[in-house]
């Protein structure tokens, strides 16, 4: 976790940068860098009847850091994006819940309490 999902992007593009990526992430959110998953998902679009280009946009999924570390974060992977040759992407946030984020069958915190990841 933080868990990034990429749409309308591919791998090959995606790896050059990855490593960088990932290391202004886990600075950005004082998270190790072993914690973050990239995930390339194969997106296929259809519009009138047509297949068409994707439109590149990446979904972060994570515990809730705040605005200022959502704007870093933010701009770091979009920096990534035109380093991967896609100069226009978006980028969407979601935040999880820990008492919803189960390991080994337990949640991280049960609802009402605080966790700070």
């Amino acid at each position: 976790m933080p868990q990034l999902r990429f749409h309308g992007v591919t791998p090959a593009r995606l790896a050059p940068v990855s490593r960088t990526l990932v290391d202004q992430l886990s600075e950005a959110t004082a998270t190790p860098r072993d914690e973050f998953t990239l995930e390339c998902i194969s997106t296929q679009y259809v519009f009138d009847g047509q297949t068409v280009d994707a439109f590149p946009f990446v979904e972060v999924l994570w515990f809730e850091r705040g605005q200022q570390v959502r704007d870093v974060c933010g701009e770091a992977i979009h920096q990534a994006m035109r380093e991967a040759g896609y100069p226009e992407t978006e980028t969407f946030f979601l935040a999880l819940c820990p008492s919803g984020y189960y390991i080994a069958g337990k949640p991280l915190a049960q609802d009402g309490e605080s966790d700070s990841r």
